[in-house]
């Protein structure tokens, strides 16, 4: 094989054990696992997902992997996607920020389906396998997130199939050349569109959709099929070459392996909406903290300064016709947040959504492209500059840099123990079981068999 970007990626992935991987790398990622799968455990409780889970489910007989949050199986490649879905499907979702990639979405449904469909993962394995799907997810968007995602496609959908290639690939165990095709199959999985976000359902599945390609493709790798070598760089139809133009950087994908850490800027969500919102919301929070005298009446309007493509993401007040178009406006959530102090799961329901109050004051705030903002540093894309005028003509300047669960904003331990007990709580009644899935996300490296994690994942019947 070349001296590709696939090449260094594969070989990494093929050879990386647990006792490599720092402890500090390890604890950061078994606390974005542990959100995740809460995410995935309230998610499982949606109406959208009831829907898909009773479609997909009637396509499989096959009971490999288990569906969080009930009391069933089904085949390995419908596992991954529900149970990815899942996790995307309330905008709750961990956020890399450079490659604007929900990692767990499109990674953790399939590892986690896969281990159990083996059967003999043990907890270090299984770590380490997730951390090659999240950290290879990470290098092949990080560069890119800001293309991809302005010429129309899904981040998650397009990277994420490399990375849980490389977490499928090395539970396999396949060598560094068989890891190679592995990837140069999934790569032709990539993809989603960016359109799917503003309104409809089927925002919460396309994410995680093509890793079904990681399945595939390990598995026929293993059996000796071959993939595109040169996946990545390739000229003509190479994956940069069709989602970035040709925009890449070989040295922060696959350089430093093992040494530099792509995984550990991801971030947490305290918000139930759009990352991009979250400085938003936190601005605004806290204004309403810092002024307790100023009531929502007294607002005139409020203008939120952004970049180019959180401007994109936003959807308009007059065109919030669902839960998921209410998530993605601005106007939206910057009038729950000035209204009820809060953006979480109380905030996006189908009543809450057609609340007069709320629209109205939506009406009031207004979106612009800031172009100080959109020179900044990707590092600091989320800076927002939120000005909110009163009717007395006073006017208050705010300005928030990193979101709430940002890594240079983490959770305290709380915050996210908080965040997983309410998610988690929504799909499984018993709080015991609750605490035993903490206990095992976070002590991972000492379970036996991945299966005891997977199975209080489930609920009985």
């Amino acid at each position: 094989m070349m001296d590709t970007i696939n090449e260094r990626l594969s070989r990494f992935s093929s050879e990386l054990r647990y006792e490599d991987i720092p402890f500090e790398v390890l604890d950061h990622l078994k606390r974005v696992m542990l959100d995740c799968y809460g995410c995935g455990l309230f998610g499982s409780t949606t109406p959208w997902m009831k829907i898909y889970r009773d479609v997909l489910e009637n396509m499989s007989d096959r009971q490999e992997a288990s569906l969080w949050g009930t009391d069933r199986k089904t085949s390995v490649v419908n596992a991954m996607m529900i149970n990815g879905s899942a996790i995307n499907s309330f905008e709750l979702d961990d956020t890399h920020t450079d490659g604007i990639i929900h990692v767990s979405t499109g990674v953790l449904g399939c590892v986690t389906a896969f281990a159990e469909m083996l059967g003999t993962m043990s907890g270090r394995d299984f770590l380490t396998a997730a951390t090659l799907a999240y950290e290879v997810s990470c290098r092949v968007a990080a560069p890119v997130g800001m293309e991809i995602a302005h010429q129309g496609w899904n981040n998650t959908g397009t990277c994420c199939p490399f990375g849980s290639a490389a977490g499928v690939g090395n539970m396999l165990g396949l060598t560094p050349e068989q890891m190679g095709h592995a990837m140069g199959i999934a790569g032709n999985w990539a993809g989603g569109l960016q359109a799917v976000q503003f309104a409809s359902m089927a925002k919460r599945i396309v994410p995680s959709k093509s890793s079904e390609g990681a399945i595939i493709g390990a598995l026929l790798a293993q059996k000796g099929f071959t993939g595109i070598e040169d996946v990545f760089e390739n000229k003509f139809g190479g994956f940069y070459n069709c989602f970035t133009d040709d925009v890449y950087d070989t040295e922060r994908t696959s350089g430093e392996l093992g040494t530099r850490w792509e995984l550990m800027g991801i971030g947490l969500k305290f918000y139930s909406t759009c990352r991009s919102k979250h400085t938003t919301i936190g601005a605004l929070r806290k204004f309403r903290e810092d002024h307790p005298e100023i009531k929502p009446d007294d607002i005139a309007k409020v203008v939120a300064h952004t970049t180019s493509i959180t401007h994109k993401y936003s959807v308009d007040a007059d065109a919030i016709t669902s839960v998921v178009a209410a998530q993605l406006s601005h106007p939206y959530v910057c009038a729950v947040t000035l209204l009820e102090g809060n953006a979480f799961i109380d905030q996006f329901t189908e009543e809450k959504i057609r609340d007069p109050k709320i629209l109205e004051f939506a009406k009031k705030v207004e979106v612009v492209h800031d172009e100080e903002i959109e020179k900044l540093p990707r590092h600091l894309r989320y800076t927002v500059k939120v000005d909110v005028h009163l009717n007395n003509g006073q006017v208050f300047n705010l300005q928030e840099t990193f979101p709430k669960g940002h890594p240079k904003n983490p959770f305290s331990s709380d915050e996210l123990l908080w965040k997983f007990r309410t998610l988690a709580g929504k799909a499984i009644g018993d709080g015991q079981q609750v605490e035993r899935i903490i206990e095992s996300v976070l002590h991972l490296e000492d379970l036996g068999n991945v299966r005891e994690l997977t199975e209080l994942l489930s609920v009985k019947g």
